[in-house]
């Protein structure tokens, strides 16, 4: 029974031992294997935001170069009409005896220019107001109503 017990007390020391080893290169290893994996992380997270920021300035240049666009084709589609009025491309429908009516009246105030003068004054006017508003919203001023 001796040699049994120095068996089982030199394998319990010789495992107690392997254990103990694997546990302090463990540990050695943990520092620097802990700041390679906080770097990688750190890269990771720059990467990310950045990422993100980039997508961030996509998202409002497109946004801008849409407002822009839409403001423009406004702009262009308002100044069509007031000097070329279209009556043909109402919503309204006018019966046939009012149509006959409002194109002789055209007729009658063509000629004198208030179908050409009259909305380049109204135009001038409404951008005059708009240009206004648009510098008291960039000053600062424009108080809302609602």
């Amino acid at each position: 029974m001796k040699f049994v017990n120095v068996l089982m007390q030199f394998l319990s020391d010789s495992v107690a031992f392997l254990g103990n080893l694997f546990s302090k290169l463990l540990e050695f290893l943990a520092v620097p294997l802990g700041w390679i994996v906080s770097f990688l992380e750190g890269i990771w997270y720059f990467l990310t935001v950045l990422f993100d920021i980039v997508v961030a300035v996509i998202k409002i240049f497109v946004a801008l170069f849409q407002f822009l666009g839409a403001l423009a084709v406004g702009f262009f589609k308002t100044i069509k009409m007031f000097l070329v009025p279209d009556f043909s491309r109402t919503p309204i429908h006018y019966p046939g005896g009012m149509k006959t009516g409002m194109d002789e009246v055209i007729k009658v105030v063509d000629p004198v220019g208030f179908l050409d003068v009259v909305p380049l004054i109204f135009l001038a006017v409404i951008w005059l107001l708009f240009i206004i508003r648009l510098f008291g919203l960039l000053g600062g001023d424009v108080k809302t109503d609602a």
